[in-house]
């Protein structure tokens, strides 16, 4: 065999069985139900509104400019489209896709940062597949997995190979350029710490400090200029209002804090929430106590620096004063939380640096301490924002995994360090879940989530025994048993929460109701609470809803989750009623009355409350304390014969 056939056949091989074993999973997970609200609706709606109108250049939502995010994964959807027709398999299909791009690419990169340990290449994507949080996040019609795939791939090409130390820095911008077209900015912040950092991992970049800055600056500019002759004639396409959004105001509301922040976006935490989060991203990797043994062994690695002590100790109280903070809720003053945050990472940061620690070891942590400390610092945060680091995260467990192999062999092979927590953890899971019918019927257990997956809750709970069971033997195969129960059981989690609660989140019958609505002429409201779209796509809606305040000065609704929280100018109930008495207006309650079922046109469930639909002149009465005429059709309710219907007082 030629020895490059013999190298596509190697390459082929290292595919299995782990990329067809999450593929099909992933194909089952999503397609299991229809797209998300509000993530996925969100972005099919903006596809959907650019393809029906033609603007190709500047996305939209609800007849609206949507400054929030860059085009390239709309102009993803829309390719598919133009081939297979209008639908969502396309970009549920296509989400798939780059998921499984994201761990060959992760694969890949640990190959390259470890070649003379194999096993992590091997490791770090059943690591990565096996991530809770990761695979339903990656089951969303959004932009973070897309990005993860220009990270990863930006980030190997600066690594050196067997055969070239300099990166590839033509193809490092295009994918940079690739990613800032994908989520705007925030891509530098991803990539801009291996770069900068460079000569304390690479040694072709501490041999060629001028080169390597120079063309990375050169690197960064080409991604720029592939977003700017995107944006410029964008933000003329879009007008000022879009423009200001555009280059200043989307951007600096996720960054700057204060009352100006929360006017631009309503994603403001504070500055020790990733380090919070960080468990429930890594989970069950979490819960493998080798893992969580082997990764500061791995980066603090005897005998110790002089300055490595003093660094540890500045990290701890940093540690423990924001423990006490977090868990009193004590209101200290603004910038501390920071400053402690800086204190903690730092400190840490400048410790495992001072170790003789290998190239890839190395990156990692110039990639992924930096990046942290950033998103601490930022205001606007989300779980899913730190997506793309989550395989650079695998790659450290799996090397330190490797490192613990070589130097504790006791360690890494006793039992006590296995992933029986986890085993314990499932068949806690499962006991619950085989009481839960029994529990809601003996009226102990009323949310209203767990009556709908109680009739189904004793099927799942065998697949969490056979887990546990599988997550408690010993030898060899560990990690790959540990990836299995986290893949498997984290779809079994998504199915029973697809039999028993999806119907919460599908708008199907709404969007129906509403594109009829639509075709006969009706102009359409949404009442109270901010619209993201979540009827646009599946009611295929030419025209935007008109967004009603429930009055003067109203709050905003507690569940809304607009990107811009802001109350809509717009009309009042009463003046569109007065204006349209035959209009539609869609209407939202935690708790539904008589009136609502004998007067709405539809009902369902959204979310933990309801979502009703009525005609204008009908509700305006009923608020205003005067009864409506009688209704000439009798509302329609989904999910047909469902019990709440029948507990309305």
């Amino acid at each position: 065999m030629p020895s490059s056939a013999y190298t596509r056949s190697e390459h082929l091989r290292a595919l299995w069985p782990w990329l067809p074993l999450w593929g099909a999973m992933a194909l089952l997970a999503i397609f299991s139900h229809g797209p998300m609200p509000m993530f996925s609706t969100r972005t099919l709606a903006v596809a959907w509104e650019m393809w029906a109108h033609g603007h190709w250049l500047v996305p939209y939502i609800n007849g609206q400019p949507y400054s929030e995010k860059v085009p390239l994964l709309f102009w993803m959807i829309h390719a598919g489209w133009f081939v297979f027709g209008v639908t969502d398999v396309w970009p549920r299909f296509l989400e798939v896709l780059f998921g499984g791009i994201q761990l060959v690419l992760a694969s890949v990169l640990a190959s390259r940062l470890f070649p003379s340990r194999p096993w992590v290449a091997k490791a770090t994507p059943w690591l990565l597949m096996g991530l809770t949080y990761a695979f339903l996040f990656g089951q969303q019609i959004m932009y973070e997995v897309l990005l993860a795939v220009w990270v990863l791939g930006a980030i190997l090409c600066l690594t050196p190979t067997s055969r070239r130390a300099e990166p590839r820095w033509w193809l490092f911008g295009l994918l940079v350029g690739a990613g800032l077209l994908t989520k705007g900015p925030v891509m530098l912040l991803h990539v801009v710490f291996p770069l900068l950092l460079g000569p304390l991992w690479n040694d072709w970049a501490r041999r060629n400090r001028a080169r390597w800055y120079g063309f990375g600056l050169l690197g960064l500019l080409l991604g720029f200029a592939i977003l700017l002759a995107w944006a410029i004639p964008a933000g003329f396409a879009g007008g000022d209002e879009y423009r200001q959004r555009l280059f200043f105001t989307q951007t600096a509301g996720r960054v700057v804090d204060g009352d100006h922040a929360r006017s631009l976006q309503n994603h403001a935490r504070s500055a020790w929430t990733y380090l919070v989060w960080l468990p429930l991203l890594l989970f069950p990797i979490t819960g493998w106590l080798r893992a969580l043994v082997a990764v500061p062994l791995t980066l603090f690695r005897r005998p110790w620096d002089r300055s490595v002590v003093p660094a540890l100790v500045i990290a701890a109280v940093a540690a423990l004063a924001l423990l006490v903070i977090g868990n009193l809720d004590l209101n200290v003053p603004a910038g501390i939380p920071q400053l402690l945050v800086c204190l903690l990472i730092v400190p840490l940061l400048v410790a495992i640096l001072r170790q003789p620690l290998e190239p890839g070891l190395r990156l990692l942590v110039c990639w992924l301490l930096p990046t942290l400390l950033v998103f601490s610092l930022i205001t606007g945060k989300q779980g899913y924002y730190v997506l793309p680091e989550l395989g650079g995260a695998v790659m450290l467990i799996a090397a330190a995994i490797a490192h613990l192999r070589e130097r504790h062999l006791k360690l890494a092979a006793h039992y006590a360090l296995g992933t029986w927590p986890l085993a314990l953890g499932g068949f806690c899971l499962a006991a619950f879940l085989f009481a839960m019918p029994a529990l809601v019927a003996s009226g102990r257990l009323t949310n209203v989530w767990m009556v709908d997956m109680a009739p189904y809750a004793r099927f799942f709970a065998v697949v969490f025994i056979v887990l546990g069971v599988l997550l408690l033997l010993p030898g060899r195969g560990e990690m790959r048993r540990l990836a299995f129960a986290g893949l498997i059981g984290t779809l079994a989690v998504n199915s029973l929460w697809t039999l028993g609660a999806w119907h919460n989140y599908d708008f199907q019958p709404t969007a129906q109701y509403l594109g009829q609505a639509e075709a006969s002429g009706l102009p359409i409201a949404n009442l109270g609470r901010g619209y993201n779209g979540q009827y646009h796509f599946a009611g295929r809606l030419m025209n935007p809803i008109v967004r009603l305040n429930e009055g003067a000065g109203a709050p905003p609704d507690d569940e809304d989750d607009d990107d811009n929280p802001a109350i809509h100018d717009g009309d009042t109930l009463d003046e569109f009623a007065r204006k349209h008495p035959d209009g539609v207006v869609i209407s939202y309650t935690s708790s539904l009355t008589q009136n609502d079922l004998r007067y709405a046109h539809l009902i369902q469930p959204s979310f933990s409350s309801w979502l009703l639909i009525w005609d204008a002149r009908t509700i305006s009465a009923l608020r205003a304390g005067r009864i409506p005429p009688e209704p000439k059709l009798p509302t329609l309710m989904y999910p047909r014969d469902y019990w709440r219907y029948k507990v309305v007082r």
